[in-house]
């Protein structure tokens, strides 16, 4: 066992596949109660089967971290089967926009979406939740954040001098993934500060490049013009993976759930505002 969490209800936004998937089993394995939320019910239904395969409880429920109202439905239905929230993983992310019908993104659209879900989902589930837990006088709040959100940009640049006056050569991508994710490790830092006195414990989990459906998005993304086939790109997010594990090994999603669920037991009481890497040594800061 890595944690007892017998007893203990959370909730894992973004539940219904992926990492989110991999750390409501984990949790469940260890004893707790799960509510699976994702804006797909479908997919946090098919979660739910396999928590109670396993002969844990488990509750599905629809949720967009977006809007406060439907976080606050979500915390209900929790609290009407259980009475009471414990755990709070806030998993629940996206890297990029669906293309339209032509097959383009709109990069505002994007990356209203991303800092959206992201960083203000994160927001809007503890400003939900906390004012419960911190009335009990207890709770934990793992963020998933990403090594993207930490220094150590691993993109090549060039120093070469140029002649262009174009602003973008100097400006970061419109993409808001990184900056997202560093909101949310600040984030993490300033309300681990104010939560302690109520006996919460906040802290955040930053994994490196997985085999994931994000994953293999944002690789394929990266391929579309290559004329790259789907088992290309899913070998090159592997290779990529593997690149930058240390241990020259792919990092999976219940190594991520596995570290979520020590943060969510008492063992970890004496921990907090930390933002801890799972990524097989690929920043170690």
């Amino acid at each position: 066992m890595i944690a007892d969490l017998a007893d203990r209800v959370a909730l894992v936004t973004g539940g219904g596949q992926g990492v989110g998937r991999a750390i409501a089993l984990v949790l469940a394995e260890q004893g707790a109660s799960v509510a699976i939320g994702d804006v797909r019910l479908d997919l946090a239904s098919d979660v739910l089967h396999e928590i109670e395969q396993i002969g844990r409880k488990a509750l599905a429920v629809q949720l967009d971290v977006r809007t406060p109202e439907s976080i606050a439905q979500a915390v209900d239905s929790i609290l009407g089967r259980w009475g009471q929230l414990d755990i709070l993983v806030n998993n629940a992310g996206v890297a990029q926009a669906t293309p339209g019908a032509d097959g383009t993104v709109d990069a505002d659209a994007e990356w209203r979406l991303v800092i959206d879900v992201n960083l203000r989902g994160v927001i809007n589930c503890c400003e939900v939740i906390l004012p419960r837990m911190a009335a009990r006088r207890y709770g934990k709040v793992i963020n998933i954040a990403s090594t993207a959100g930490k220094p150590g940009d691993p993109l090549p640049s060039s120093t070469a001098p140029t002649d262009s006056t174009d602003v973008s050569l100097v400006l970061p991508g419109r993409s808001g993934y990184p900056l997202s994710k560093a909101g949310v490790i600040r984030y993490t830092h300033l309300l681990a500060a104010s939560a302690a006195r109520f006996n919460i414990n906040v802290n955040c989990v930053c994994p490196s490049r997985m085999v994931t459906a994000m994953g293999l998005g944002l690789a394929a993304r990266a391929q579309q013009c290559s004329g790259a086939t789907e088992p290309d790109v899913l070998e090159q997010r592997r290779s990529d993976a593997r690149q930058v594990n240390r241990f020259g090994r792919e990092l999976e999603p219940v190594d991520v759930a596995k570290m979520v669920a020590f943060l969510a037991s008492d063992d970890a009481r004496n921990i907090t505002g930390q933002s801890i890497n799972v990524d097989g040594g690929f920043k170690m800061a």
